[in-house]
């Protein structure tokens, strides 16, 4: 039957701290994920629970779109199937870091917690309920700390899953290396910054020497079909890295180390205030790494605050990229935030 869903109401999880949900997408501003589990214990997940739950919400979608996925840009009609099994694994469940980061809420709103979810998805990978035709992504907190971390990745490999890795990129992780090689492994890498004293204030912690070095690292060697597997991200803050100069620097760090993935967001909390008048210098930002990127034969994507501001975007998109003129197209709107 034709209906409009998505693929993570379907057959998706987000494993949260205390809680299991369909996905962790912001999807409109200010509404929250669909919920699938309210309380759990991460090492006695109830899979029947959640395929019950998932049939409810198929129904559901049947009928009529769930309220809390209304707007969000995964929704799409398709020939929906209707077996019981998980292909996408969003592990959110702890909250410690290496790093600091001064737009992130994940450490003082999430409690901290013991993480063992290493049984509950052998179960599910005995049962014959895990499908390996979608992708595992690790979040949290950061992930390269986890106790359970490097294990789950292995698992992940074995199975011939695809697994995207958000890491701060202090500690260098052999799973992660050894899964890019494989081809089984993106990561993806937040410096925000390509110098020093701006990575520190964003970040507040000093690790930037450290964390360009494991990029480095992470994209040695690798076959050039894998190349694109390591993400460099840069979070748009205004107020901190808003301006060419920092862009410049940044780009230059992409080039020299030959990175072919460049991910460009905006900061969650500016972008959900300012959803329907983002500042015209940040589109102008955000097109101009574009343009690098195909200039350079380099993937460009956006993540999910860049892409709502995009979907609300008014002025027209860029067409000079002369560094003079963008300077002074970004100085009309130096006083506006």
């Amino acid at each position: 039957m034709k209906y409009k869903s998505c693929h993570l109401i379907e057959h998706g999880i987000s494993i949260d701290v205390d809680s299991i949900k369909a996905c962790c997408l912001s999807r409109e501003f200010n509404k929250g994920q669909l919920p699938i589990i309210n309380k759990y214990v991460n090492s006695q997940i109830n899979w029947e629970e959640i395929f019950e739950v998932k049939r409810r919400h198929r129904k559901h979608q049947k009928v009529m779109n769930l309220t809390l996925c209304e707007g969000c840009y995964n929704l799409r009609e398709d020939n929906w199937d209707d077996e019981d099994y998980i292909s996408f694994i969003n592990f959110d469940h702890w909250s410690q870091c290496n790093s600091n980061c001064i737009y992130c809420g994940v450490q003082k709103n999430k409690p901290k917690t013991k993480n063992n979810t290493l049984k509950a998805i052998k179960e599910l990978i005995k049962s014959g309920k895990f499908k390996n035709n979608g992708e595992i992504t690790f979040q949290g907190g950061e992930p390269t700390i986890l106790k359970e971390f490097e294990d789950l990745v292995k698992i992940f490999i074995k199975e011939g899953s695809k697994i995207r890795i958000h890491s701060s990129g202090i500690l260098f992780s052999r799973a992660i290396r050894n899964g890019l090689k494989q081809g089984n492994v993106t990561v993806v890498i937040s410096p925000d910054s390509g110098c020093k004293e701006t990575y520190k204030k964003i970040k507040r912690v000093d690790r930037f020497n450290k964390v360009w070095e494991n990029i480095k690292h992470y994209r040695k060697n690798l076959k050039e079909e894998y190349a694109n597997l390591v993400k460099v991200k840069y979070i748009i803050i205004p107020g901190i890295n808003d301006n060419l100069d920092e862009v410049l620097v940044f780009l230059e760090a992409i080039k020299n180390l030959d990175i072919k993935s460049i991910i460009v967001d905006i900061e969650y909390s500016y972008a959900n205030t300012h959803i329907n008048n983002i500042s015209p210098h940040i589109f102008i930002l955000m097109d101009y790494i574009e343009n690098f990127a195909n200039q350079n034969n380099i993937n460009f994507e956006l993540y999910d605050s860049a892409k709502y501001a995009i979907l609300n975007r008014v002025e027209e998109k860029l067409k000079n990229f002369d560094t003079n003129y963008i300077r002074k197209e970004i100085s009309k709107y130096s006083n506006i935030l």
